[in-house]
């Protein structure tokens, strides 16, 4: 742990932004030990012939590592650019002459390999190393994703309460081991300054709490509430159901527990049941045709099941991908996944969170808010559609997979249904390419959710986007928007345009757009300044906004924390608005984000930025399912295309699809 420095603007001075930083580091040593620890090996004889989905997850750990190799003349490290199998037998020319890997290290080093059969490491084109030979240099950052089976580890050692934060943020800049010592640097006493020590002292307000409904009752808590003798506000029967046991050691009488508990829970909430569960086993190398023979025995006429759940073993992630898959793109079908080491307990917590998401999937509204005048209320009427959009970018180094791109809309004045869409685009492209395309989409299913009625106002909130990105974003993608509705043409009761081409809005009456940025990936962080202000963590409570002292000045803009902290300190979102066509009043620009934070469907409490900024974030992770299942891909090699240098947008196009239409209209990412 150690911490991040930036300087920022504000009205009249200049604010250095310093924070506490985690990262994860190579370990330095011997390239051979780190393999087998990587890949859970003990016998490096086991690294020969490695399964290619092991070669391929290995290869994606060490691709732009920097090693130094043993016989080299120059101790300079160098980056893997790949890994060649059994290394010892590589053959290329040397003096005119064929020669091996192994060869050559016996007759020129006077080495022999240990481990010839074993793979090696290329670095720049042609150069082939034996992993035995080569050493991790010191200090290198792991950039890419972290994998799952270290990140609850290393989400407890980077977590820290808030009064520790604090004083760690504190000793970087003073005392005996400060970090950054600005009283000696040449370029401070040059331009003639100083640094005030002391945290900057804020001035923010607590936003009321919106209370939360279901059905015949309301409450009103700090940011969490629980469904525990409620019921939903809208339930959604289940027709017919299936269950798929993808998990071998799942044994039956626990299912049965699991599944009666679910069943219990889901009724009290006010699902209606009408048929018991049609259960069998899965095969894990037959994921979807396990579930379509399943499925197809679930309802007694035939027709697709409302639901189907699945256990899955603790690793079943690529499972998991095959049954999002068949219910996203060729069914149609909502799925729910359970996966081992958490249904077992068969909780009411559990089972409840897992109720939560079945009624929203298929279709029900768990709770709304009651709105403040100032909030969501100030939206109707008349007719608003809340919009979020995101890109998802691929990992770190990455360069041969397309980004993604995300829109969801709701559907209903009080923002508890939304409709999703996505596509694919060329990587690390900061604009969506296929917006108005998207945003065409989503006006048809808000008419058709809404009884034909267009749209009249567009509150438009985008996440992914970087401070030097504003400009282009406010240019470009706003631009987009007022096109596609300016031109937009009306809709048939088929979805198919009005023949005469007439235009939905007239000229001059196109709704107005109010477009406001969540940024997420910032260091400025609040330290509440007693006990009386801090909520049970020692966090800022829920509603707590600032809209002065740290903001710039380019753009209207705010810090909100909108959500109750669990474990560290809470980071807030801070919102800026690049368009105010609506001309809502920034106080009503807050409410609006902190209403909307309180209707994450399968959430009983407030999250950390508003719900359909959420809900693109998943559905940009769940379109990396919506891929045909014979692709396969990892970090590095996409299955299409093995030279990570090459990208085509065309092939990754022809082996994607979006949700079907069936599967938008619900929440199918929950």
């Amino acid at each position: 742990m150690t911490s991040d420095r930036s300087v920022r603007p504000a009205i009249g001075r200049l604010l250095l932004n310093v924070d506490t930083v985690t990262a994860l580091l190579y370990r330095p040593g011997p390239l051979l030990d780190v393999a087998l620890s990587y890949l859970g090996k003990r016998n490096p004889r086991d690294l020969a012939n490695l399964p290619i989905t092991e070669f391929n997850r290995l290869r994606a750990f060490l691709k732009g590592v920097r090693v130094t190799i043993q016989t080299a003349r120059s101790d300079r490290a160098r980056p893997i650019s790949n890994l060649v199998t059994n290394a010892g037998a590589y053959e290329f020319e040397k003096d005119g002459s064929p020669t091996t890997v192994q060869e050559y290290y016996r007759q020129v080093y006077n080495v022999q390999l240990r481990y010839p059969s074993i793979f090696g490491i290329r670095i720049g084109r042609d150069a082939v190393f034996p992993i035995e030979l080569c050493n991790i240099e010191k200090g290198q950052l792991y950039r890419k994703k972290i994998p799952a089976e270290i990140g609850p580890d290393f989400l407890s050692f980077s977590t820290q309460k808030p009064h520790d934060r604090l004083q760690t943020i504190e000793a970087a800049i003073s005392g005996p081991n400060q970090l950054f010592n600005y009283d000696v640097s040449d370029f401070m006493q040059e331009a003639g300054l100083q640094i005030d020590r002391t945290p900057l002292l804020v001035q923010g307000r607590v936003m009321p709490t919106p209370a939360i409904q279901y059905r015949g009752s309301s409450l009103d808590k700090s940011g969490a509430w629980n469904v525990v003798r409620k019921q939903f506000l809208s339930p959604k029967p289940i027709e017919a159901w299936a269950v798929v046991n993808f998990d071998p050691r799942a044994s039956g009488d626990n299912r049965a527990r699991f599944l009666s508990k679910l069943s219990e829970n889901l009724q009290a909430l006010g699902v209606q049941i009408r048929l018991p569960p049609i259960i069998d086993a899965g095969n894990p190398n037959q994921v979807a045709d396990s579930i379509e023979r399943v499925a197809r025995r679930a309802h007694p006429e035939g027709k697709a099941p409302t639901i189907v759940i699945a256990f899955l073993p603790s690793s079943g992630a690529e499972i998991r991908r095959e049954i999002k898959h068949w219910g996203d793109i060729r069914r149609y079908v909502p799925t729910q996944c359970v996966r081992a080491g958490k249904w077992e307990r068969v909780s009411d917590q559990y089972c409840n969170n897992v109720a939560l998401k079945i009624n929203a999937k298929i279709g029900g509204i768990n709770s709304k808010i009651i709105p403040t005048l100032s909030g969501l209320k100030a939206l109707v009427p008349p007719r608003t559609m809340v919009i979020g959009a995101d890109i998802g970018h691929p990992g770190p180094g990455v360069s041969n997979r397309p980004s993604m791109t995300s829109l969801v809309t709701s559907l209903n004045d009080d923002c508890t249904q939304y409709a999703a869409f996505s596509a694919i685009q060329e990587p690390r492209v900061e604009i969506i390419a296929n917006l108005q395309a998207m945003l065409k989409d989503a006006i048809y299913q808000y008419l058709w959710h809404n009884d034909g009625q267009y749209p009249q106002r567009i509150v438009f909130f985008r996440d992914g986007v970087s401070e030097g990105e504003y400009a282009r974003v406010a240019r470009d993608e706003i631009e987009s928007i007022n096109s596609c509705l300016v031109n937009l043409v009306g809709f048939q009761k088929n979805g198919e345009p009005v023949k005469d081409g007439t235009k939905v809005y007239a000229p001059g009456k196109k709704p107005p757009v109010t477009f406001i940025v969540v940024g997420k990936r910032h260091h400025i962080r609040f330290f509440p300044t007693s006990r009386e202000n801090a909520d049970r963590s020692g966090n800022c409570p829920p509603g707590f906004v600032v809209d002065n002292e740290i903001t710039g000045t380019a753009f209207p803009n705010y810090y909100l924390q909108s959500h109750s902290g669990i474990q560290g300190t809470s980071r807030p979102s801070h919102y800026i608005i690049l368009r105010n066509e609506i001309g809502l009043p920034v106080e009503t620009c807050q409410r609006l984000s902190f209403d909307l934070c309180h209707v994450y469907a399968s959430a009983t409490r407030s999250v950390s930025i508003p719900a359909p900024v959420y809900y693109a974030d998943r559905v940009c992770a769940r379109a990396d399912f919506h891929y045909r299942p014979d692709l396969r891909f990892g970090d590095t090699d996409s299955g299409i295309g093995t030279d990570s240098s090459v990208f085509d947008l065309q092939k990754w196009e022809d082996g994607f699809k979006p949700a079907g239409l069936p599967a938008l209209r619900k929440m199918y990412f929950l």
